[in-house]
């Protein structure tokens, strides 16, 4: 209640925790293996996680931010052209602010600007493809902000405030809708193969995600639920063990025991916004589904996007994931359906690169 949160429960976060252990946990579990496999490897250690396995150079898709911003409209108007315009708006009024210079604050968001009705980004972009990803994502921001903006059904401020949960669907939506059109072909970055290598790269992120994140909340549930024990910084440093054992399995941290151990160190929102992180994990559920559906029949499932990031916090969570075509949910049959297209997805597109 604290985070008003009246849609769903502990318990149901509990059974996203199973869920994701029945079904994500051994896709994670493969992606690992696959790894290990091409690496030569006889164990993966975490210093191997980040290595491109065919020892190609990091991708570079533009080299300053005028290019991002061309390019990205260009995507942008592909999905629509509507919502290309909201983006060019954000040009035209100097409401982006991508470089990376001297003395800037770090880190990436998107704030809406209300009395103007309008948006703005921040971002420090070096010219690596997080940087697409990362305006890809904060424009999805900008464009719920946008529609919420001109629906006039929402005269209230307080009527803009979406959950959290949905927030996120937004912009991990908006980041799927547009992976299609990375191609130069498209109007994009990339070449075939580049992109191929780029949208590998994101799905695999997503399905690697999921453990990670039910270690961060399970723990926190533990700490809320055991806080004498969670007085005991050792007792916690078991307690986060035992999570990363049951959800990440397949890296290799002998040795590191204690570095594995320590992890909940090093996790900045359990202690400044704690109970903020199984959000991001419902919000990409969502937005897998939207993405299915987009692969089905891109016109209607981007009309339904559109129609639910207008909506604000003027209905449940519920409401706002079945009007984008999607089902708030914490069951493994949910998981399963969306795991299935993002391996199948990853086949096809390993086979590009």
């Amino acid at each position: 209640r604290g985070r008003l949160r009246f849609d769903y429960t502990p318990q149901d976060c509990d059974s996203f925790h199973a869920a994701i252990e029945r079904v994500v946990v051994p896709a994670a579990s493969r992606i690992y293996e696959r790894r290990r496999q091409r690496l030569g490897l006889q164990t993966l250690r975490p210093w191997d996680l980040e290595v491109d396995v065919a020892q190609r150079q990091a991708l570079r898709p533009f080299t300053d931010a005028a290019q991002l911003v061309r390019t990205s409209s260009a995507i942008f108007n592909r999905i629509s052209p509507q919502l290309g315009e909201m983006f060019d708006t954000l040009e035209r009024e100097q409401l982006l602010d991508l470089d990376n210079r001297k003395g800037k604050a770090p880190g990436a968001y998107c704030t809406g600007l209300p009395f103007a009705r309008r948006t703005f980004i921040f971002m420090n972009s070096v010219g690596m493809h997080d940087d697409v990803q990362t305006l890809l994502h904060e424009a999805g921001h900008a464009f719920q902000d946008f529609h919420i903006a001109q629906n006039p059904r929402l005269p209230f401020a307080q009527q803009w405030n979406t959950p959290l949960e949905f927030c996120e669907v937004a912009s991990m939506a908006m980041e799927l809708l547009a992976a299609p059109h990375l191609t130069l072909a498209e109007g994009g970055f990339y070449s075939a193969a580049d992109a191929a290598r780029a949208r590998a790269e994101h799905l695999e992120g997503i399905v690697l995600f999921w453990p990670y994140m039910a270690v961060v909340d399970a723990f926190q549930h533990w700490v809320y639920e055991h806080a004498g024990a969670a007085a005991d910084p050792a007792q916690c440093d078991a307690q986060w063990a035992r999570l990363w054992q049951r959800f990440m399995p397949g890296i290799d941290y002998s040795g590191m025991e204690d570095i594995l151990a320590t992890g909940w160190h090093r996790k900045l929102h359990i202690f400044q916004v704690p109970f903020y992180y199984i959000e991001y994990g419902l919000a990409q559920l969502g937005a897998v589904q939207i993405w299915r559906n987009a692969i089905k029949d891109k016109t209607t499932a981007l009309a339904g996007y559109r129609a639910a990031i207008a909506l604000g916090g003027s209905v449940p969570l519920p409401q706002l994931f079945a009007a984008a075509g999607a089902r708030f949910a914490f069951d493994a049959a949910a998981l399963q359906d969306s795991v299935e297209l993002l391996e199948q997805t990853l086949a096809d597109l390993e086979a590009q690169t």
